[in-house]
């Protein structure tokens, strides 16, 4: 019993690295030849666990015969066929559920544990590059330069050369924890999301260590979209709190105003930051602004916005796409992206989805519409949800437990996706 709990938490772990490393790690997640590698390493966790047996429901087919569907009459629009992105695309899909099919009702605790383990991890790079001078530049220089992403022209703009997979310097100069991830924003992302699942699934406070840790990690990206996300995060855990006591919440409400308005004047980061992203949206280029790119993304969406444009950059931007410069097609707000790809329809159903899935895991509608709207905060600045990760999130819904030896499924069966937290009704 003991080395069968051992071996599927070494199992659970190594799924999760695979999951999350193929969403937002440099060495993983820019290829679909490392996407294929893990794919099969994750076939053999999967059959080394013979973990508990699921069926797909109508949630995934809903999913699957919308985005199929949306493909073949863009094809059908664009008059092109682009083969490898299809492909590419439902490689993911089968990934996202196979990682499920792994984990289980691991699936969320060893999600947590992951940021965790790496938000410390980060830590213990990130504090010797700040304390240290030539600390970053001694890895970069001798560790980095052999551990960039196979399979990626050393020409791309997105191939990670500072990154060691365990961490990635690329933003160290400007005192900026990346982590594990492609930069500090998505680092932050990740962080909030764990932060929002300690909080509300394992039922873990704001002062326990766990939480604490998150917090400080968070610190470190100096990400405006991260400190934002925490901001709306902290109010919502603290509400009880807060109504119950309405004079403490009045002026602990001022004292949080003053401190941003303080915050925004002092710090550079912060101050610097949002006045470029007002002055670059002002200039219209796609890829300098986060608001850009969202609006960008809305102009191509006019054009069809039942259909999108597609996960292919020929469809989005037409044959002359090599002719446009990086800025004018690099994107970098995950709603206008998925938007645009897809149309109206197909966002609406992801987040639904996803709604539902948080429901599953949290036993409570409302914190399952705040937990759509943590990720609709962090996805504005970063590109999440074609990403394994987010699909697996999505598509939690889509697959129906079965207990073993059970012959039929009751309607509570039906309803969780092994939530051992989840009562038998739903606020």
């Amino acid at each position: 019993m003991h080395m069968n709990s051992k071996k599927e938490k070494y199992i659970n772990g190594l799924t999760m690295f695979l999951l999350v490393g193929n969403t937002a790690n440099p060495f993983f997640y820019l290829s679909v030849e490392m996407l294929a590698a893990s794919f099969l390493v994750l076939v053999v966790l999967w059959y080394l666990k013979d973990g508990q047996k699921s069926k797909l429901n109508g949630y995934f087919y809903a999913y699957a015969i919308l985005i199929v569907s949306l493909q073949f009459i863009q094809s059908f629009v664009y008059e092109l066929f682009p083969l490898k992105t299809f492909l590419g695309e439902y490689l993911r899909i089968a990934f996202a559920l196979l990682a499920l099919k792994t984990l289980g009702d691991a699936y969320i605790d060893t999600f947590i544990k992951f940021v965790l383990l790496f938000a410390a991890i980060s830590l213990v790079f990130y504090v010797p590059s700040i304390v240290i001078k030539g600390f970053a530049p001694f890895m970069i220089k001798n560790v980095a330069r052999i551990t960039m992403a196979p399979f990626v022209p050393s020409t791309d703009m997105y191939l990670g050369r500072e990154s060691i997979i365990l961490f990635n310097f690329n933003q160290i100069e400007l005192y900026r924890n990346s982590g594990f991830y492609w930069e500090p924003g998505s680092h932050g992302g990740f962080l909030i999301m764990a932060l929002f699942l300690n909080l509300f699934y394992r039922g873990e406070t704001l002062l326990k260590k766990s939480s604490i840790l998150l917090l400080v990690t968070i610190l470190t990206t100096l990400s405006t979209t991260t400190y934002l996300a925490l901001f709306v995060l902290v109010i919502f855990s603290l509400k009880d709190y807060l109504l119950r006591r309405p004079v403490i919440s009045l002026s602990l409400l001022a004292v949080i105003i003053a401190g941003a308005f303080v915050m925004y004047n002092k710090l550079d980061f912060l101050n610097n930051k949002i006045n470029k992203q007002l002055e670059y949206s002002n200039k219209g280029v796609p890829g300098e602004s986060r608001f850009n790119s969202f609006l960008a993304d809305l102009r191509i969406l006019s054009e069809h916005p039942i259909i999108g444009t597609g996960r292919n950059i020929e469809m989005k931007f037409g044959k002359k796409f090599y002719n446009l410069g990086a800025s004018q097609v690099h994107r970098n707000n995950g709603i206008g992206v998925l938007l645009a790809t897809y149309g109206v329809f197909f966002f609406a159903l992801y987040f639904y989805l996803m709604w539902v899935s948080f429901c599953k895991i949290l036993g409570n509608r409302r914190t399952a519409a705040f937990g759509v709207l943590m990720v609709v905060l962090i996805g504005f600045s970063e590109d999440y949800f074609f990403k394994v990760f987010f699909i697996s999130l999505v598509l939690y819904c889509g697959l129906t437990w079965v207990a073993a030896g059970e012959k039929s499924l009751g309607a509570y069966r039906k309803l969780q996706l092994g939530g051992k937290r989840i009562s038998n009704t739903i606020a």
